[in-house]
């Protein structure tokens, strides 16, 4: 029994009807936000960043939100399977008791980011081989870059109330700042510095002094955490989580062309542009804004076999306050059936059977 879905764009799968899927067809990889969500697709990952894309000699660049940033971080170690591993490990043993603050969410958080990038590791992420790693944050106005947590809740319910309008509302709130390494020039699509969609996109080039601070505000939710102000390289400005703007990253809110195809390892079978946008079930990205995407994601039969039943959440730290062993006990079996995902794509593609699996991304 299957427990993975690929589903490609139009242009995405033309191409593979043409020409099959191979690494070397593989130009990007795109992360998505979503918390502990990530760890339904760790094993897939790592197959995927530590045995199919290894033999790849061009360049592929990297981008991603939050843990989708994370994620791709780790994945530039030296060693790809040892550093998911890490994460993996370091984002399950997280422990947060009731009434927690963001400095305690701080120190958590801190051990999530040591052995993602510490100092040597921004090393080995900035000279990878192959690998051309980019995360996403937002320079915030108003309410959301105040310090004070009231002021940043009430701007998300603002926010939240705008965004039912459409995407367009909340471009006065929130401009859009791609990190990338400094041996390439992402391929975005920003004509007098405005997106495709509509909203303020700046590049700024990755160096020692400014990674781990890209990093961190890449994950740095409002409310519960600390911004982060002031990153060399981009000015200054407070810095949140890039997936407030993109929840889930799609390249035709600001990707440009490429001669490649954009590999998507996701955890939901569709894409939730912003993170506003998430609480609205019928806001779904359109196929056209994944023309050149592959996605990849574990169907209803993997979450079937875990106790949890589903792909883990944020909010298990609540519901599970009062016994977090059993959280970490259902997060750990879901990371490690995840395995079979990865195990499933490296047997299909060692038997040339993944262009066959590949269905048309619709509506």
């Amino acid at each position: 029994m299957s427990l993975l879905t690929l589903r490609a764009g139009a242009s995405a799968y033309r191409q593979i009807q043409r020409d099959g899927l191979s690494p070397e067809h593989i130009s990007s990889v795109f992360g998505a936000s979503g918390a502990a969500k990530w760890l339904a697709i760790y094993g897939l990952d790592r197959a995927i960043f530590s045995e199919w894309l290894p033999a790849v000699e061009n360049p592929i660049n990297l981008f991603g939100t939050s843990v989708g940033a994370f994620k791709l971080a780790a994945a530039c170690h030296r060693d790809a399977g040892q550093g998911l591993d890490a994460l993996a490990h370091a984002y399950i043993q997280q422990s947060y008791p009731k009434g927690v603050t963001p400095d305690e969410i701080e120190r958590e958080f801190r051990k999530i980011l040591e052995v993602t990038i510490n100092e040597e590791r921004v090393a080995e992420v900035l000279s990878h081989p192959t690998f051309r790693f980019g995360c996403g944050a937002v320079r915030c106005h108003g309410g959301l870059a105040s310090p004070s947590p009231r002021r940043q809740a009430a701007s998300c319910s603002k926010a939240a109330v705008n965004n039912m309008k459409g995407r367009a509302a909340l471009r006065n709130k929130l401009e859009r700042v791609v990190f990338h390494d400094p041996r390439t020039t992402f391929p975005l699509a920003v004509h007098n510095g405005v997106a495709s969609d509509g909203y303020r996109t700046e590049a700024v080039a990755l160096n020692p002094a400014n990674t781990a601070q890209a990093l961190k505000a890449s994950g740095s939710i409002p409310v519960y955490m600390h911004s982060v102000n002031d990153i060399p390289g981009a000015g200054r400005g407070v810095y949140r989580d890039g997936g407030l703007l993109d929840y889930h990253p799609v390249p035709g809110s600001f990707w440009g062309e490429e001669d490649g195809l954009i590999l998507y390892p996701h955890f939901y079978p569709d894409c939730k542009v912003g993170w506003f946008d998430k609480f609205l079930p019928w806001r779904k990205a359109a196929p056209q804004l994944l023309d050149r995407a592959v996605m990849v994601t574990p169907n209803q039969h993997f979450f079937a076999d875990t106790r949890l039943g589903r792909v883990p959440d944020r909010q298990d730290f609540a519901k599970f306050a009062s016994n977090d062993t059993e959280r970490i006990r259902l997060w750990q079996e879901v990371a490690d059936k995840s395995h079979r995902l990865g195990e499933e794509f490296l047997e299909m593609a060692s038997s040339g059977d993944l262009a066959a699996r590949v269905e048309p991304l619709g509506p």
